[in-house]
């Protein structure tokens, strides 16, 4: 059975933009929770951070990822909120994105979000340390990403 790829990273990474390439221009099987968050509570990551904070995406993140548990050979594009690394289970790929980089696009969507500098050094610690493979967006294009990805993909997908 093959398991399904997991691209993870703090909001601002370029998660979705990378798994749009990944769809569109690689033609994989791309799942988007925030596109879930949008068909199911007609509202995104944005809207729900800005009403309800990181607790409820994080719990919203969990249960999504229990019901992607058996999708194999499926790339799943997370929230980036860190619920529970049990959820996870294929490979992780982590794109890191600077803390400011980070603190800026959350400043972009509320001011009003708490430990914002704290759910940085959690979800990097813990992606930098677990994730099979960590790529930093530094001085890269969102394709030049995809295609890390996509050549991990190649030599790790019946693994």
């Amino acid at each position: 059975m093959l398991l399904p790829f997991y691209i993870v990273g703090l909001p601002g990474s370029g998660k979705s933009a990378v798994g749009r390439i990944l769809k569109e221009d690689f033609g994989y099987d791309v799942i988007d929770l925030d596109d879930v968050l949008n068909v199911e509570l007609n509202k995104g990551f944005n809207k729900i951070l800005q009403d309800n904070g990181f607790t409820i995406l994080r719990a919203l993140e969990g249960k999504i990822l229990k019901r992607f548990r058996k999708y194999d050979d499926k790339f799943i594009i997370t929230l980036g909120t860190l619920g529970n690394l049990e959820l996870f289970s294929g490979k992780i790929i982590y794109i890191k994105i600077p803390k400011n980089k980070y603190i800026q696009r959350i400043n972009k969507i509320s001011k009003k979000v708490k430990y914002i500098n704290e759910i940085y050094e959690e979800v990097h610690t813990t992606f930098s340390q677990k994730a099979d493979l960590v790529i930093s967006s530094e001085n890269k294009t969102k394709f030049e990403i995809a295609k890390i990805i996509d050549d991990f993909y190649r030599k790790n997908r019946n693994n």
